[in-house]
């Protein structure tokens, strides 16, 4: 069995969108990066992600800004990301 490479996509691919990220066999990661399609993903190291990076650059130059309301992930914290707000409710409309 061989090791999975990860790729993330650079352009849409049988189904895949531009950023999403799977696994596939090296020589298919060979096809999909001479093509353009795609190139191997390297996992962020832990405190250097973009995140990190851009919610430090807001903070400067005022002090007061960190303790905001704004600046806070309320988003996160009630259940609005991810669909666990609407978890387990059915409007009962057919697709």
């Amino acid at each position: 069995m061989s090791d999975k490479v990860v790729v993330r996509f650079l352009k849409a691919w049988r189904g895949y969108s531009a950023d999403e990220l799977a696994g596939f066999d090296p020589d298919v990661v060979e096809g999909l990066k001479s093509k353009g399609f795609a190139e191997v993903y390297e996992k962020p190291k832990a405190g250097k992600t973009a995140a990190a990076k851009t919610s430090s650059s807001k903070n400067t130059g005022d002090p007061g800004a960190a303790n905001s309301p704004a600046e806070t992930s309320g988003a996160t914290s009630n259940g609005a990301e991810g669909g666990e707000g609407n978890a387990g409710t059915d409007d009962g409309a057919k697709p």
